[in-house]
């Protein structure tokens, strides 16, 4: 998943404005799989782990097969691609967190989440030291990324047989439902003070974050001279600090106050894309990234926890809907006008990045105010 900017730009030779697109796609169809997935999942609700088993597996093989798009004549395989992917993640995400919320109780929620979140992001790491060894020896070529997918695709076929293992914990009841039944659960969770404050807050701050969602990768390589082992390493160290950073977490969940967590961790993430600009060597942003996972792995267990247990069972599946439609189609607005804007010249593209900065420690203020504790 995170070298297929640096593919669309090496290999299918994609500009800024055609990265804005893939960008959109890649948001916007995870909206769209927000907004459709509730009456699928409450339809078949007793069999919602088949539905995650389904969809996941489309989700996870589709990002394995992009680094084949150039097989395909014509530019828009990769668009088709990731719209699959991300529409299928939207749907197998929401079966997955109706079933993993039944599954774990809330007091334990903060322990188990940072111990997996640990397992998960080493995980990963492993996989970019592979990756980063690969681009180190072969350069940035079109050999480097086909072997690179295909051990993805082989991971991805692995993945998907233990996925077929999991069983359902326990039962729901399905029951029938109209687009008009689930307007009526959106506006059921509008009326919630607590869950419509914590949706404003993550949406608003989700499309700050997005202002120069499209553009890191793009300045690294043309701005900063960089490559894919740069990328590489930057994924290596921001994973590395997620890892920490939960790891961390893990041993204090005892004293841990979910809301001061996520509101503080957001003044750090705050200053990332200040610290972008100044960071023009490997070195820097090799630190920069470390800094900046530490500071969103805290972030992200909370919101996890959120997601999970700040509405009730009836209005669990509605709400994460609301949210993933509206935070992905304010991050996807955000990344197309950040991208249009950075279209212009490069004082434009930075102040994509300023904004960015502003606009994320403006939320503290926000979430400081408005955000409820769970």
């Amino acid at each position: 998943m995170v070298f297929h900017q640096a593919y669309a730009i090496r290999i299918l030779n994609y500009g800024v404005d055609e990265l804005g697109t893939l960008t959109f796609i890649n948001l916007a169809f995870l909206a769209l799989g927000n907004l459709l997935s509730p009456i699928l999942l409450q339809r078949y609700r007793d069999k919602r782990v088949a539905l995650w088993k389904i969809f996941t597996s489309t989700n996870i093989i589709s990002w394995s097969l992009i680094g084949f798009s150039d097989i395909i004549p014509g530019r828009y395989t990769l668009y088709i691609l990731v719209a699959l992917a991300q529409f299928s993640g939207a749907a197998g995400n929401l079966a997955y967190s109706d079933t993993i919320a039944d599954m774990i109780p809330k007091e334990e929620s903060v322990r188990i989440f940072s111990r997996a979140n640990t397992l998960f992001t080493s995980s990963a790491l492993a996989a970019l030291v592979l990756s980063v060894s690969l681009f180190g020896i072969m350069g940035p070529n079109l050999l480097s990324y086909r072997i690179c997918y295909s051990v993805s695709f082989g991971a991805a076929l692995i993945s998907v047989a233990f996925l077929l293992m999991m069983r359902d914990p326990s039962r729901r009841n399905p029951s029938m439902l109209s687009f008009g039944d689930v307007l009526n659960g959106y506006q059921g969770v509008l009326n919630n003070v607590k869950i419509k404050s914590y949706i404003v807050f993550m949406s608003v701050f989700t499309f700050f974050v997005n202002v120069p969602g499209a553009l890191w990768n793009y300045y690294i390589i043309n701005i900063f001279r960089g490559s894919e082992t740069w990328i590489s390493l930057n994924n290596i160290t921001s994973i590395l600090g997620l890892s920490i950073g939960s790891y961390t977490i893990s041993k204090f969940y005892h004293r841990v106050n979910p809301k001061n967590v996520f509101v503080i961790s957001v003044i750090p993430i705050s200053l990332v894309p200040l610290f972008f600009l100044i960071s023009y060597t490997m070195e820097y942003q090799a630190v920069l990234n470390l800094f900046s996972g530490f500071s969103w792995s805290a972030f992200n267990l909370v919101a996890g926890i959120y997601n999970l247990y700040i509405a009730g069972e009836h209005e669990r599946i509605y709400m994460l809907s609301m949210l993933g439609i509206v935070s992905n189609l304010a991050a996807a607005t955000a990344s197309k006008l950040g991208s249009f804007i950075a279209s212009v010249n490069l004082i434009a593209m930075q102040s994509t990045f300023i904004v960015s900065f502003i606009g994320r420690l403006l939320m503290y203020i926000y979430g400081r105010r408005k955000l409820p504790s769970i």
